[in-house]
C-alpha cells in the first residue's frame, strides 16, 4: 500500500511539473500582449481575443489536471455511466475550434457510424479529449507552417469503440509514446518526433482515460496517426 502511494505521489509530481511548464506558454502570450497594450496605449481587438483564447486553454488544462490529480490521490476509478461519444466529440470540437484557429489548424469530427452510448465518465471524457486536442494542436502547428487538420473521430472494432484525435503525421510512434510516459515531467520535450512541448495535455488525458479503465495508445485511422482510447459500449439498452 505504501509503495503504491509512493508511486502515485511520484506520478503526481511528474504530472505537475509537465503542467507547470506547459502553462508558461499561454501565460507568456498573455503577458506580452498586455505589455504591448501598455506600450501602445490602446487595446488591440486581435490581441485581446488571443489573450482570451490562451487563458481559456490554460483554465481547461488546469481543470483537467485537477481531475487527474483527484484520480492519482484516491487511486480510484471514475464512476462510469452511458455517455454519447458522438455528442462529446462535437462538443469538444466546438471548444477547440477558436484555439486551433490561432494555430492555423482546422478541427473536424468524423463519426464512423451510429453507435450506442459508451461506458465513460461524462466530464472525464470531455476533459481528456480537450486536453488531447490542445496538446496535439500545438504539436501540429510546431511541425509545419502549412494549414493542418485534426480529426476527432470514433470507430468500432471487435475490442470496443475507439475514440481519439488523429492527423499528426508519422512523427508519432508507439515506442516514442511509451518512452514519453516514462519521461513525463523529467524532460523538457519527452515526446521525441512530435513537438508537443512538455506534452502535459497528452499526459493529463492519459491519466483521465486510465481512470475510465482505458488508456491512450498510438493508433492509425484512415491512414492518419493519432492518440486514441478504447471504450466499451453500454449494455443497458440490450437488457431492456
Amino acid at each position: 500500500m505504501q509503495l503504491a502511494a509512493a508511486e502515485a505521489g511520484t506520478e503526481w509530481g511528474d504530472l505537475l511539473s509537465a503542467v507547470a511548464e506547459q502553462l508558461k506558454v499561454p501565460l507568456t502570450v498573455i503577458s506580452r500582449q498586455a505589455e504591448l497594450g501598455q506600450l501602445t496605449g490602446h487595446t488591440d481587438p486581435a490581441g485581446t481575443a488571443l489573450m482570451r483564447t490562451q487563458a481559456d486553454a490554460a483554465l481547461q488544462l488546469v481543470d483537467s489536471y485537477l481531475l487527474g490529480l483527484e484520480l492519482l490521490r484516491s487511486q480510484a476509478q471514475l464512476e462510469l455511466e452511458p455517455v454519447s461519444v458522438s455528442s462529446t466529440l462535437v462538443d469538444t470540437a466546438h471548444a477547440l475550434t477558436r484555439f486551433a484557429q490561432e494555430y492555423n489548424v482546422d478541427i473536424e469530427v468524423e463519426v464512423g457510424g451510429k453507435y450506442e452510448p459508451v461506458m465513460a465518465h461524462a466530464r472525464g471524457l470531455r476533459a481528456a479529449l480537450l486536453s488531447l486536442g490542445f496538446g496535439l494542436v500545438e504539436a501540429l502547428a510546431a511541425n509545419t507552417g502549412k494549414r493542418q487538420c485534426l480529426k476527432l473521430a470514433t470507430h468500432r472494432t471487435p475490442h470496443g469503440i475507439i475514440t481519439g484525435v488523429y492527423g499528426v503525421g508519422d512523427g508519432l510512434q508507439a515506442t516514442q509514446w511509451r518512452n514519453a510516459l516514462k519521461l513525463m515531467g523529467r524532460a523538457q520535450q519527452p515526446l521525441t518526433g512530435l513537438s508537443a512541448g512538455t506534452g502535459a495535455g497528452l499526459f493529463v488525458a492519459d491519466t483521465i482515460f486510465k481512470g475510465m479503465a482505458s488508456q491512450l495508445r498510438v493508433g492509425l485511422w484512415q491512414h492518419q496517426r493519432g492518440l486514441a482510447a478504447t471504450l466499451q459500449p453500454s449494455r443497458q439498452l440490450q437488457l431492456v
